[in-house]
């Protein structure tokens, strides 16, 4: 199974949620799943936001290797979950193919729906109240899935 989450630059949610997702399918030993992020508006090539990076080290999570990716058709194509942070987010991905609109739920579908708010600029306390958002959703997602 392929879990793709999305964002706009894939610098800030995205690979908070992805990289917290990969977390708990290796702490459950789920090798199975794999698990991606990218941006609907992402340069190619970018590192996470630094705040998002301390964020997720308090989790013991390190997110310095990752760099940011566009979202493009050819990504959707083998991806069986798309979450997206906003409901402006899963228009765009609908926009890009039926078969995808068809797979892409909000993130907080999952936990009291709603948009996850974008802390790009913002404060460490900004990132940390973003991840602490979608930290519920990822865990009731997670649980989903693996059922």
């Amino acid at each position: 199974m392929k879990v793709l989450f999305v964002c706009t630059g894939n610098t800030c949610r995205s690979p908070m949620a992805a990289a917290y997702f990969a977390y708990l399918c290796r702490q459950a030993g789920r090798r199975d799943i794999a698990v991606l992020s990218a941006g609907t508006f992402a340069g190619d090539g970018f590192p996470a936001a630094k705040n998002a990076v301390k964020v997720m080290a308090d989790y013991d999570i390190d997110l310095n290797k990752h760099r940011s990716r566009m979202l493009t058709r050819e990504l959707l194509g083998d991806i069986d979950r798309i979450l997206v942070m906003t409901e402006g987010h899963r228009l765009q991905v609908a926009s890009m193919t039926v078969e995808a609109e068809e797979k892409t739920r909000l993130l907080l579908d999952f936990s009291g729906g709603g948009n996850v708010p974008d802390p790009l600029g913002g404060t460490y306390a900004a990132y940390k109240e973003c991840f602490e958002q979608m930290k519920q959703a990822l865990d009731n997602l997670f649980f989903e899935i693996i059922k």
